[in-house]
């Protein structure tokens, strides 16, 4: 058997990052501080008193596509993550539409996040709000050192803000509690209401929108230390802690906003909104989310380089995209591609005249679709992937299909408008993006087959990974 002299992905910094450092990948691109505070009052508003089943619903299929990922994390070390594993179950074609509307997914929640942390430092101090578009600019800086400088540089800093951010909201959510008077207020009929199919359905698409991301310790799976075994544990594990999460959350925030008024329920933030008027509480909660915030673009800022990083070795884009820093091992020409139109696209839409929190919201919007249509792709490629090699089995192949039709579902209720922000019109900026998307896919494959043929690159043992002497011999060469 003949090893390859160097890996396919060679230049990243191989074997570096510990459990806790990938863990922190999944868990800075969620943003679970920053979900828990805005979600479950979206949900709450559509789906009434079935809040919490519409959540818990949303975390079961979380879960379920997170299972899927893991059964080609525990066979194979990728840099696209979810890009990388649908090329072994649907081939090139399949990868790139998942691989580009993942990409769009992730830039698209980067943007979100860089306007929602900025919003919440120009809360915090109390800065006038048309110096949004400037803190942008400055965090998108920040982001992008932190990022070019090493993923263990920004992982660490991502998890310790996100627990020191959580731990926040906690504390916030528990002391509103130990203050509520328990009296209803004029919100409790939307609270209280019973909420039919379709309002349960729009909540499950709302619920699922606080997950996006936590598949993206994927990308690390070169520079994972042991990536067989920490990639999967993070994909499994962090939407269980972030389901509980968001379920106390919800939970919270329905026994809170039944007590509350109307107009404060379907303001932006309700929490904020509670939390402002008692003392230091309402401060210490725009601390706590405009770090989440900034933990999320360096999270999907990384994710979305590595995607790109691995379509540039493969040449199906500019293979300059492929290169990666001679001190850092970091992609960072992808990162130096892509930061300027993250921090771009929210400072012109500022700049134009449309509102902070619109900008925000359609940003978000956009990422759920991007999302979700790659999650439908991978759960799909996961029972063909097994196929492939010999190992599938019941399990995967019911769960794989299951989790497919439901993921299109979702899929559906969401570009019909009605859940998201922005309705049909962002509907329609998505499906533009995709339609960019086939169209470059089917120039490859008439220009450029050979390139396309390549897609699905991952790490391989090399002949420095092995002991002299200790490859097969003889006849099993």
């Amino acid at each position: 058997m003949q090893l390859p002299p160097a890996s396919p992905v060679a230049g990243l910094l191989r074997r570096r990052l510990s459990f806790p450092e990938v863990l922190a990948q999944s868990v800075s691109a969620l943003a679970p501080s920053a979900a828990m505070v805005t979600v479950p009052a979206l949900v709450l508003v559509a789906s009434g008193a079935a809040t919490l089943p519409a959540i818990a619903a949303a975390t079961v299929l979380v879960l379920l596509v997170g299972w899927c990922l893991s059964l080609f994390a525990l066979r194979m070390a990728a840099v696209g993550g979810v890009y990388s594993y649908t090329a072994k179950g649907l081939g090139p074609a399949g990868a790139l539409l998942g691989g580009w509307s993942l990409a769009v997914g992730y830039a698209a929640v980067a943007m979100s996040a860089l306007v929602g942390a900025a919003l919440y430092v120009v809360a915090l101090f109390g800065l006038p709000p048309g110096s949004v578009a400037v803190l942008v600019l400055l965090l998108g800086g920040l982001a992008g050192w932190c990022t070019v400088r090493g993923i263990q540089l920004s992982a660490r800093l991502a998890l310790a803000l996100e627990v020191v951010s959580i731990a926040l909201v906690l504390a916030v959510l528990v002391a509103l509690l130990v203050a509520a008077d328990g009296g209803p207020g004029s919100a409790a009929p939307v609270v209280d209401g019973e909420a039919g199919w379709s309002g349960i359905a729009v909540g499950v698409v709302l619920g699922v929108t606080a997950f996006m991301g936590f598949e993206s310790a994927g990308t690390l799976g070169v520079e994972a230390q042991r990536p067989l075994v920490a990639v999967p544990r993070a994909v499994r594990w962090t939407p269980v802690v972030a389901g509980a999460l968001f379920l106390f959350a919800a939970w919270a925030q329905v026994v809170l906003l039944r007590q509350a008024p109307l107009d404060l329920l379907m303001s932006p933030v309700p929490v904020a909104e509670l939390a402002g008027p008692v003392g230091a509480l309402g401060k210490l909660l725009d601390v706590g989310i405009a770090t989440s915030f900034f933990a999320c673009v360096t999270g999907s800022t990384n994710a979305l380089a590595r995607v790109l990083f691995s379509m540039g070795r493969e040449g199906v884009l500019p293979p300059a995209l492929g290169r990666t820093h001679r001190r850092f091992g970091t992609p960072h020409v992808a990162l130096a591609a892509v930061l300027p139109v993250l921090v771009a696209v929210p400072v012109l839409l500022l700049l134009a005249g449309t509102g902070a929190r619109a900008v925000l919201a359609g940003t978000l919007t956009v990422s759920a679709f991007g999302y979700v249509l790659a999650y439908v792709l991978v759960s799909l490629a996961a029972p063909l992937f097994l196929r492939r090699i010999g190992e599938l089995t019941a399990a995967p192949l019911v769960g794989g299909i299951a989790a497919a039709v439901l993921w299109l579902l979702v899929l559906v209720v969401a570009l019909a408008g009605g859940p998201l922000a922005g309705g049909r019109a962002l509907s329609v900026v998505y499906l533009v993006l995709l339609v960019v998307g086939l169209l470059w896919i089917g120039w490859l494959r008439l220009r450029r087959p050979a390139r396309l043929a390549a897609v699905g690159v991952y790490d391989q043992a090399t002949e420095s990974s092995v002991l002299p002497g200790s490859l097969p011999v003889g006849p099993h060469r």
